[in-house]
């Protein structure tokens, strides 16, 4: 767990630079002119055209007349939340690859065993929330790629249970809900018993 020790500092403060430095992007254009106001070539088409990939899937979301200011003020909110999750995910992984390592070197499988269970679960929940992004910004299984169809053909299985106990309401799929319970019960049971 020593490498865990070294590499968790290290990505937590990759990430918090790479979120903040997302947020005052998105903070500047949430105060700049509306598009249209300056040249082609500016700064500030330069960060619209960068914050665009971000903030345009969320714009297409809220009903019309909605000012674009709300999109870029959760776009700003979303970058914070994917940061937070990025670095629990990214905890998870190490725990369980490193615990791995160390139950192999340290003679004791059945930690190793669960380690990789662990790991396994947080990969799974990690595909999991990314088809849910992928179903807010409306990547669908034709529209997208090869990764895209991996994501729902691993994920679907598992979800369609759990949406025949949760069905739809108002049109939202609450289903990722309770699997998100069932997976974080399922990695602690794993990591008291097994680890």
């Amino acid at each position: 767990m020593e490498g865990f020790a070294i590499l968790r500092p290290l990505l937590h403060t990759a990430v918090q630079y790479l979120s903040v430095a997302l947020v005052i992007i998105l903070v500047i254009r949430l105060f700049s002119p509306p598009r249209g106001r300056y040249p082609s070539g500016s700064p500030m088409t330069r960060l619209n055209r960068f914050t665009d990939p971000i903030v345009l899937p969320i714009e297409s979301m809220l009903p019309p007349g909605t000012s674009p200011a709300v999109a870029v003020v959760l776009a700003i909110f979303l970058v914070l939340m994917a940061g937070y999750f990025y670095l629990a995910i990214v905890d998870d992984l190490l725990i369980g690859v490193l615990g791995f390592l160390a139950g192999l070197l340290g003679g004791r499988p059945v930690a190793a065993l669960g380690a990789l269970l662990y790991a396994g679960v947080s990969l799974f929940t990690t595909i999991v929330i990314v088809r849910i992004l992928f179903s807010w910004i409306r990547v669908g299984y034709y529209t997208g790629g090869a990764l895209t169809r991996f994501i729902y053909d691993t994920t679907e299985p598992v979800l369609a249970i759990f949406r025949g106990l949760i069905p739809p309401i108002a049109g939202f799929d609450l289903s990722p809900i309770l699997l998100f319970f069932l997976l974080s019960f399922v990695k602690n049971a794993i990591r008291g018993l097994l680890m």
